[in-house]
């Protein structure tokens, strides 16, 4: 490539990232900043240099901001912000779509909780549907949306005065030999005369299930117990969907934010206040449930998930607490009414001419 072919490639490549600046900002000092670049630029260069492109588009971004003021500022972020809690919710909610909400069948669940239990399990296991982890589902539509998948459950005899502490590591070295992956002992101890004195709880998971075996310490009134749970794990593309879904949904709401601001700088008085009154609409409908994901993505990521023995991460509790749910469903009118007006052809104003 000739020197002249690189000049003009560097030049184009300049252009592509001085687009980050406004445009009457690059009408006024586009051609001059353009210059500068080139001037300075090393011989022979066909590209910018890294931090030259980071610099332009932090630069141009920043310009955007300042000009296009404080409120746009304000309506961006906190829109990035509930675009986040909202997509985070929604990444979670579509991984867990695939999970099958009646497995794990009998057959399964007898094969699995044989290769945990150090004894053999009752033949009586409870089966059925389970909506763990999230004690408020009921609140929300239709009965709830929270994880609604099948569970078994198993208790097997155990000697009456047995160490719950010996009997939680001997499961736990069972699934580690048969295969249960992130196997992991909680052992928590009560205060003197409580019943039962303590528990242990061995947690581990294997081929997409989650088993949680539970042991209680023998006292004077009970023997010691022994249970477990199996029911389906948190789907492997959990994480990945749900940053995936964080991250868009910041960015959406960003750019919803900016747009409708943006657009709304130049219209009457009357359609700029009820702008405000929609967006306000929009963050009281929407912050109960997105506010209260918050605690609860943060437990699930913790893996603070106990409902009945450990139970999968999950990461849109807050939107099935106490009716948060349809409150964030009814934010979708507001926000068509912002887009409706943004839409509206703005009215062009006629001055009458001037009598004589």
């Amino acid at each position: 490539m000739s020197d002249e072919n690189r000049a003009e490639a560097l030049a184009r490549r300049y252009r592509r990232w001085l687009l980050a600046y406004p445009r009457a900002y690059r009408r006024e000092r586009g051609a001059e900043i353009l210059g500068t670049l080139l001037d300075a630029a090393e011989p022979g260069r066909s590209r910018p240099a890294a931090r030259e492109a980071v610099r332009l588009l932090g630069h141009g971004l920043g310009r955007r901001v300042v000009d296009a003021g404080v409120r746009t500022f304000v309506v961006a972020t906190v829109a990035a912000v509930l675009g986040a809690l909202c997509g985070i919710a929604l990444g979670s909610w579509i991984s867990w779509r695939q999970v099958d909400p009646l497995a794990p069948d009998k057959a399964t669940a007898t094969r699995l909780a044989r290769t945990v239990l150090p004894v053999r399990p009752h033949d009586d296991g409870y089966f059925g549907r389970h909506t763990f982890w999230n004690p408020y589902s009921e609140h929300s539509l239709h009965g709830g949306t929270g994880v609604r998948v099948g569970s078994a459950d198993f208790s097997g005899s155990v000697p009456r005065h047995a160490d719950y502490r010996a009997l939680a590591d001997r499961v736990a070295r069972r699934m580690r030999a048969h295969g249960w992956h992130e196997v992991r002992v909680d052992v928590e101890r009560y205060a003197p005369g409580s019943s039962p004195p303590g528990t242990a709880t061995v947690s581990g998971s294997r081929d997409g299930y989650l088993a949680a075996v539970s042991v209680w310490s023998s006292d004077q009134d009970n023997p010691a117990q022994l249970s477990v749970g199996i029911r389906w794990d948190e789907p492997a593309s959990q994480p990945v969907d749900t940053i995936l879904g964080g991250i868009a949904g910041a960015a959406l709401g960003a750019l919803l934010g900016v747009v409708t601001s943006l657009r709304m700088r130049r219209r009457s008085r009357a359609l700029r206040r009820s702008y405000v009154a929609l967006c306000v609409a929009t963050l009281l409908l929407l912050a109960p449930a997105c506010f209260g994901n918050i605690p609860t993505a943060a437990g699930s990521l913790m893996a603070n998930t106990h409902r009945d023995g450990p139970g999968p991460s999950i990461f849109w509790g807050g939107f099935v607490i106490f009716g948060a749910e349809p409150l964030a469903i009814l934010s979708v009118v507001p926000i068509v009414a912002i887009l409706a007006a943004c839409a509206f052809p703005r009215l062009a104003t006629t001055r009458s001419p001037a009598k004589a």
